[in-house]
């Protein structure tokens, strides 16, 4: 039987499948997001920046590639949980809040780490 994806093994592949100017913007926002979740700002206030950075500043075009990676990382989160499925959406401050946690920090600062180590290592 073969084991489910882990949501870091899930945003790892959806970032390769990208182009390479997708790929550098989706890093350089999460990168934004990296920042905004190592500050000093309360939990609401980190969780409306994010949603700032990956949602309200973004093009039509960019939110169509980011919202299909939040929906790759946090389908089941969302859905799993029930409570937060409106933020699936992007009118929800769920999945913002979500980000603005330690779990969600952890999770970006392992995914970039672990996409950078494998950009290097396939190189």
């Amino acid at each position: 039987m073969r084991k489910p994806k882990s949501n870091l093994e899930k945003g790892l592949n959806y970032i390769s499948k990208l182009s390479s100017s997708k790929k550098e913007k989706l890093m350089a926002t999460l990168k934004k997001v990296k920042e905004v979740q190592s500050s000093d700002l309360t939990t609401k206030q980190k969780a409306k920046e994010i949603k700032r950075i990956m949602w309200s500043d973004q093009s039509t075009s960019n939110k169509l590639f980011i919202g299909a990676f939040l929906g790759a990382i946090t389908g089941l989160f969302i859905f799993g949980t029930g409570g937060i499925g409106i933020a699936a959406l992007g009118t929800g401050v769920g999945v913002w809040g979500w980000l603005a946690t330690a779990a969600g920090g952890s999770f970006i600062a392992s995914l970039i780490q672990n996409y950078e180590n494998k950009e290097k290592n396939d190189k």
